[in-house]
């Protein structure tokens, strides 16, 4: 199944893993649980997922993953129902991990992911990596899924359950092969990413590329990095693709008329050449978006096509490992799931979609009767609706279960969450839980006691923060409810009390009606002048994307129904125009736009950067013990500075134009890893001892980067805190030391000069330490971003003139020391 090999098998941002690796680091974990039955997974997505996976696989015992995001409740249930003995759990999530087993009443082993997966690095060279083998009839997975009873379910799938899938497409139909590499995007615990985006491209001895987050910057920086193959995504993340590249070719007539050209055409290759920039930015090498989880808009995929992607759409679920149907390469049929796997049976039933097969599962783990429900005579009862046409491709009507798919592939019980909602007993008599557009909205009766003394407005804001505030606080983000409405009436039930969900959207659309015909007339917005500049920037963002109105006093979630995505779009968004780092968790714990505008008035540190009294801040005493100076770093220094000259035909000019005496802020232009030791090759012996650089606490985790870095002039800046990073900075140079600093923040992607940041400015202007600019030419063609070995290209350093700070506002400077860069590089 798997081989030790020398070939690259993960691909992360700390470095890539060989096979030979990832089963040597395998054998380690799997030392760890020996002799036990079930171990639990409980881990953010990252390389040693794969490490405890097939650690747990090689020592004969079931996997059970489960989502990092669950509260501590949903874990304990899940616990006390399948009873393992262990759980690897990461640094991040052992407090959650410990609160769940203070809930539960069986007590399973912790084991620290993060510390088996370091002394697994350590043991590597003398352990041997052995082929990881198998038996197919054994069961490899219990994989927890929501039923229609209200409580998950332990779906049991065996080795070859899932060697039927990955046999059906890299085998019967070929798409997972040797050469391919695949992003893994979506949370592991999910079967599809699972699967799809682990499983099979080690069988098939591909490649893995973790991606660090869902951000945009994350996403295309994977791609590019590592020369993506094959994304496997949920339909909310190809809405949102299509939008962007959708909202730039309808910002010019040509692009318009270009796009209607291939529309028509429908010529794969045509579409490709026009919207070559597209394919570009994604990385360039994408032969394959695989969307699953959730129905894909006929639309999104028509678009996707029609811009020359090979867009593959599946169907299946837990239950199938989870394919059922998938779209053949290049065949695809917008609307359509495809045809079913060669290797499975599908047959319309009643209008039910039932299939047989060697991927369909042992059965629900200790739920025979559960079982027996949906398994009959070995065919998967699907309990959703459909056809197949006259060439067997599969459509999807509707769903027979109420189950909530979202479009982000979350499956969500309303059962569920209406219970929790209910026991607000005080304030709420009954709930009715339903999607809108795309997201729970909740339909609230209101207490007896409570619609006799309030108006609906009244009774609103009640339930919004003594019911939905503190019901969203505990629950996994895909359980939140974004939006609800009251209603003074009885929701429609059967005679046996069993709610009619089909009347829930009609009873929406009276509630909405009702609003409309008695609102009040609106008061006059403030205007412009009266609110602050944060404020109005963010709303204008807001109002954009949401296309609906905001105000100062809108909550994020329940006003303006922010799901996970927009959440991550709205801290990239901060990010790049306030520099500030925000977490998902933070924006969803604002009260309203209002507070959230007023923190990010605190805390930028760009837009209105000069307001900020930075001379007032780097007065203050910043508690930093700066690196020790080991001999080692200028002997490094010296001893590849020939090496460079040999290679690169390092050459440099302008060194008398450093200042002798004080401290110096370099400030070059970033285009290569090797950048900083470029600089660093024409300093005398003295200045190398005094020169810091500073990197970014993400990029120094390991114990052997931490190391190096306190012992060789690296100041570890916490980006978390941008004030606190430049009184650290600010101390360095206090002490007469010299910092080079990029002022671009990261290497280019196209050997253009980037935007440059302001804070080697303040350091500058507020200390009164000149800027020496440094112009490096040729680094981007040796040694591009995302390249592994560099290439004998020819580069060049100069040393500018000086540039002092005297008069010169924050952003002046900047603006002087890019130009000066900026026409140095043009000649």
């Amino acid at each position: 199944m798997l081989y030790p090999s020398d070939k690259i098998a993960l691909r992360a941002e700390n470095g890539n893993v060989t096979y030979k690796q990832l089963l040597s680091r395998a054998k380690t974990f799997s030392a760890t649980i020996a002799n036990q039955e079930k171990v639990l997974i409980l881990s953010e997505n990252r390389p040693a997922w794969a490490y405890a996976v097939f650690g747990i696989w090689q020592a004969g015992a079931i996997t059970v993953p489960v989502d990092a995001t669950s509260t501590a409740t949903d874990i304990a249930y899940i616990i006390d129902d399948c009873k393992p003995e262990s759980m690897f759990v990461s640094e991040g999530r052992t407090s959650l991990a410990q609160e769940a087993l203070a809930i539960a009443s069986h007590k399973p082993t912790i084991i620290n992911i993060d510390n088996i997966e370091a002394e697994a690095i350590s043991k590597e060279n003398s352990t041997t990596a052995e082929e990881f083998k198998y038996d197919q009839e054994r069961v490899a997975l219990i994989v927890y899924t929501s039923g229609t009873t209200g409580s998950p379910k332990g779906v049991m799938l065996t080795f070859d359950n899932m060697m039927a899938n990955i046999g059906a497409v890299s085998e019967e139909v070929k798409i997972f092969r040797k050469d391919l590499i695949t992003m893994a995007l979506l949370p592991l615990h999910h079967i599809l990413p699972l699967l799809g985006t682990l499983v099979a491209p080690l069988v098939t001895e591909g490649s893995i590329a973790f991606c660090p987050s869902m951000a945009a910057g994350d996403l295309m920086k994977t791609l590019k990095d590592h020369k993506v193959n094959m994304i496997i995504g949920v339909p909310r993340l190809y809405a949102t693709l299509v939008k962007g590249i959708m909202d730039k070719i309808n910002a010019s007539a040509a692009g318009r008329i270009m796009y209607k050209l291939c529309e028509k055409l429908q010529c794969a290759w045509l579409s490709k050449a026009i919207f070559g920039e597209v394919h570009k930015k994604m990385g360039g090498h994408i032969e394959y978006l695989v969307s699953g989880g959730a129905a894909l808009d006929a639309e999104i995929a028509k678009t996707l096509k029609t811009l020359g992607f090979n867009l593959l759409e599946g169907y299946g679920m837990t239950e199938a490992s989870p394919i059922i149907a998938f779209t053949r390469p290049h065949k695809l049929v917008p609307g359509s799931a495809g045809q079913p796997m060669p290797s499975v049976q599908v047959e319309i039933r009643d209008g039910e979609i039932c299939a047989k097969g060697r991927n369909i599962m042992k059965g629900y783990y200790n739920r025979p009767e559960e079982t027996a429900q949906i398994l009959k005579d070995g065919w998967l009862y699907t309990g959703d609706l459909g056809y197949l046409d006259d060439k067997q491709r599969l459509f999807i009507t509707g769903r027979r279960k109420e189950i909530i798919v979202l479009s982000n592939g979350k499956n969500v019980n309303p059962h569920e969450i209406e219970y929790k909602i209910e026991n607000y007993a005080a304030m709420v008599k009954e709930c009715g839980i339903m999607p809108n557009a795309d997201l729970l909205h909740a339909i609230i009766v209101p207490a007896d006691a409570l619609a006799a003394s309030l108006t609906d407005d009244q009774i609103r804001e009640k339930i919004k923060w003594e019911v939905i505030e503190p019901y969203n606080k505990d629950v996994a983000p895909y359980k939140k409810v974004m939006s609800f409405s009251i209603y003074r009436g009885d929701l429609p039930r059967t005679k046996l009390e069993k709610l009619q969900r089909f009347r829930l959207p009609q009873i929406l659309e009276e509630i909405e009606n009702a609003n409309n015909a008695n609102k009040p007339v609106e008061k006059k917005a403030d205007s412009d002048e009266s609110l602050s500049k944060e404020y109005c920037i963010i709303r204008d963002y807001i109002q954009e994307e949401k296309h609906c109105k905001v105000s100062p006093e809108k909550h994020i979630e329940m006003d303006l129904a922010f799901d996970s995505l927009d959440k991550v779009g709205l801290q990239v968004f901060l990010q790049n125009t306030f520099g500030l780092e925000v977490s998902t968790e933070q924006i969803a714990q604002f009260a309203s736009v209002g507070t959230m505008a007023a923190w990010v008035a605190e805390s930028k540190t760009r837009i209105e950067v000069e307001k900020v009294d930075w001379a007032q801040i780097l007065k203050q005493h910043a508690k930093v013990r700066l690196p020790q100076t080991w001999a080692t770093g200028n002997l490094f220094v010296t001893l590849t500075k020939p090496l460079f000259k040999l290679y690169f035909k390092l050459s440099s000019k302008g060194a008398d134009n450093i200042p002798e005496d004080g401290p110096v802020i370099y400030a070059p232009n970033h285009q290569s890893f090797l950048d900083g030791l470029f600089v660093m090759s024409f300093l005398k012996w003295r200045s190398i001892k005094n020169t810091y650089f500073y990197a970014k606490q993400e990029h120094v985790r390991r114990p052997i980067t931490k190391f190096i870095a306190n012992h060789h002039n690296v100041i570890v800046l916490d980006m978390n805190n941008i004030k606190d990073s430049i009184q650290k900075l600010g101390e360095a140079l206090k002490k007469k030391k010299n910092i080079i600093i990029f002022p671009e923040g990261t290497r280019t992607m196209d050997g253009k000069l980037g935007e440059f940041k302001k804070t080697f400015a303040i350091l500058s202007k507020e200390l009164g330490v000149p800027v020496v600019p440094v112009s490096i030419k040729g680094a981007f063609e040796a040694m591009p971003k995302g390249s592994i070995f560099p290439r004998p290209r020819p580069v060049k350093v100069e040393f500018l003139k000086p540039i002092y700070p005297n008069s010169h506002s924050y952003q002046d400077l900047t603006n002087e020391v890019c130009r000066k860069i900026k026409e140095n590089l043009s000649i």
